[in-house]
């Protein structure tokens, strides 16, 4: 599943490509997603301009001229295409007014596509955690955030009511560079450690932005691209292969059903 690097690979895309364009009309070729598809959708978007397109979590918000919002969940395996041939898992097509479009194409069928009023928006978006790369989330707020939460600290950063976006991929890396074991109780990490936890985070989502993301199977860029942040990991998919640092074994567990890597010489 995209993570929050991946995301925000595809808005800033987006956002440079079809900023202050007018939609000419959107067609569904498959109405058949996880949440239903909003049915006028063509009505509602043709002749509208695109204003701005921003992230919140691992959603990709729209706004229009008339303050509608597009608002998409890539799921599974879902991709967004810019100006690329359809196939038979195209979902959805947004053609603008220069011939460009924007492909939602999503053979698993676990995405999302729909039209929100604004006010719907804020709605939509109320219960989300904290954006982990602005300002606010320091090493004060995450152990203000983890004082009482008696979960493991690795579930705990992939709860999108605490934190949005970091996910399970990059919730393993950041707490290698913070050299946390994911088993720790999330309330019993010190102020030092949630300083450099917070700090980790940051950097850990910022290195993949800039690498375009992490391409293990489904995800690419709209242009295509793959991103190779991949190829960075310290311990996401290393099983059995040695620490970086140490030389140690890699081991991988399952917490809360999710997997979970890490080096138990260099975290604890």
């Amino acid at each position: 599943m995209p993570e929050l690097p991946e995301v925000e690979v595809i808005s800033n895309f987006l956002l440079d490509k079809i900023k202050n364009k007018q939609i000419s009309n959107v067609t569904v070729n498959n109405w058949n997603l996880r949440v239903p598809i909003t049915k006028n959708i063509d009505d509602l978007l043709k002749g509208k301009v695109i204003n701005d397109i921003k992230r919140r979590g691992k959603y990709i918000i729209w706004n229009t001229d008339d303050s509608m919002a597009v608002i998409i969940h890539l799921g599974m395996s879902g991709k967004l295409i810019y100006a690329q041939a359809r196939n038979k898992h195209d979902h959805v097509v947004f053609l603008f007014s220069d011939n460009t479009s924007i492909i939602f194409n999503d053979p698993r069928r676990f995405g999302l596509v729909i039209i929100l009023s604004k006010e719907q928006e804020i709605n939509f978006f109320d219960g989300f955690g904290i954006e982990p790369l602005t300002d606010e989330f320091s090493g004060n707020y995450l152990q203000e955030l983890l004082k009482n939460k008696k979960v493991n600290i690795k579930s705990a950063l992939i709860d999108n009511k605490l934190i949005v976006g970091v996910g399970n991929i990059y919730a393993s890396e950041s707490l290698f560079r913070a050299r946390i074991s994911p088993l720790r109780s999330a309330k019993d990490l010190t102020y030092r450690e949630c300083e450099k936890l917070a700090a980790e985070i940051k950097n850990t989502l910022s290195d993949a932005i800039a690498a375009g993301g992490s391409t293990l199977k489904d995800y690419a860029q709209p242009s295509g691209s793959a991103g190779y942040f991949q190829n960075n990991f310290y311990v996401y998919g290393k099983v059995q292969k040695p620490c970086k640092i140490c030389n140690n074994i890699i081991t991988l567990i399952r917490q809360n059903g999710r997997s979970t890597y890490f080096c138990n010489a260099c975290q604890n």
